[in-house]
């Protein structure tokens, strides 16, 4: 027996989300369409908002969930991802990221929120990996090839017992490997088959912009966050193409609220400067960082990761506050000029 789900998918008696419905009403991924383009929101009152990921179409929450950190977790050892990640569907988000480097993301994912697939949509990357050993380690692997990044993505699949991933982005690929390798052509292979929506790329700088170039790529994900705004050109120039736009390090990895580092201690100074408290007020630095972004109309989600559900809290409300007061973002844009 087949049910039919919110998604307007088809599930098999295995439970594993079938491409036949969407075959079968003539439609292609390859032409940017989405079979669950509106995921059913669970988030009662909550005033998480959403924007469009640029010509995707996919109507996404501006606070996405980064499963970076969740990922070092053991599996017998993440019962607490449970409440954490159901958490944050109920509060409306619904754009959750990870990669095939980030170990046992992928496989907490699909145990805490495979029931509830149809609320959310899924972005993983490609090319850099990691693989579990025998022995129990792991194995890092930077392969941006099509025949690297072919088993990376059936993996993912795997994993999350689907047959189509939303987003798939290669994952900071170095020039080289994005001008002359054929990993692009790889995605595209993934997506003429129907295991993949749409084809994206994570990168920043000179790989950034030469991915706006060469134009074939729906979404980039890139680091912009209060203290880091130099890359503002690169998300105009494919804001310009349609391309949507998904935010990496969007509170500077609460930089500011650890002792000054050896590593780049200037980003550190800067981030003081622009979060000092007669900026912030009596606002905490981290919803201040958060806010700030989220003021921003150049940016379609913002990605902020936390195996703390009192962090995720944190975040939400936060984001269901809204933008910065105008005389706040003005303060921080004359400093953000001088610093």
């Amino acid at each position: 027996m087949k049910v039919r789900p919110r998604s307007g998918r088809i599930l098999g008696p295995t439970g594993r989300i079938s491409l036949r419905s969407a075959k079968e009403a003539g439609r292609d991924s390859s032409k940017h369409t989405d079979i669950r383009r509106h995921p059913r929101r669970t988030g009662g009152n909550t005033q998480v908002r959403h924007r469009t990921l640029g010509r995707t179409g996919l109507e996404v929450s501006e606070l996405g969930f980064g499963s970076f950190e969740i990922g070092w977790t053991p599996p017998e050892e993440s019962q607490d991802y449970d409440r954490l990640l159901n958490r944050a569907l109920d509060a409306g988000i619904n754009f959750i990221d990870s990669s095939a480097a980030y170990r046992w993301s992928e496989e907490h994912i699909a145990r805490y929120l495979g029931p509830r697939r149809g609320e959310f949509y899924f972005a993983t990357k490609c090319g850099s990996g990691r693989v579990l050993q025998d022995d129990g380690t792991w194995v890092q692997t930077l392969d941006y090839s099509a025949a690297a990044i072919t088993p990376q993505i059936d993996r993912s699949l795997q994993r999350l017992a689907i047959d189509c991933i939303d987003i798939v982005q290669l994952h900071s690929p170095p020039l080289d490997a994005l001008v002359h390798g054929d990993g692009l052509d790889g995605l595209k292979k993934a997506q003429q088959q129907g295991k993949v929506r749409f084809i994206c790329i994570s990168a920043d700088h000179e790989v950034a912009r030469e991915a706006v170039r060469i134009g074939a790529f729906d979404t980039l994900q890139i680091t912009y966050n209060i203290a880091q705004t130099e890359q503002a050109d690169i998300i105009d120039a494919a804001r310009a193409i349609g391309m949507g736009i998904i935010v990496k390090n969007p509170i500077v990895n609460a930089l500011y609220e650890q002792p000054r580092p050896e590593n780049n201690p200037e980003l550190w100074d800067r981030c003081q400067q622009l979060l000092a408290p007669e900026i912030v007020g009596d606002e905490s630095r981290v919803d201040v960082a958060l806010r700030w972004l989220l003021s921003e109309e150049r940016i379609d989600t913002a990605i902020v990761g936390t195996t703390n559900l009192a962090h995720l809290e944190q975040n939400i409300a936060a984001a269901e506050r809204g933008p910065l007061p105008t005389s706040t973002l003005e303060k921080i844009a004359q400093r953000q000029r001088s610093h």
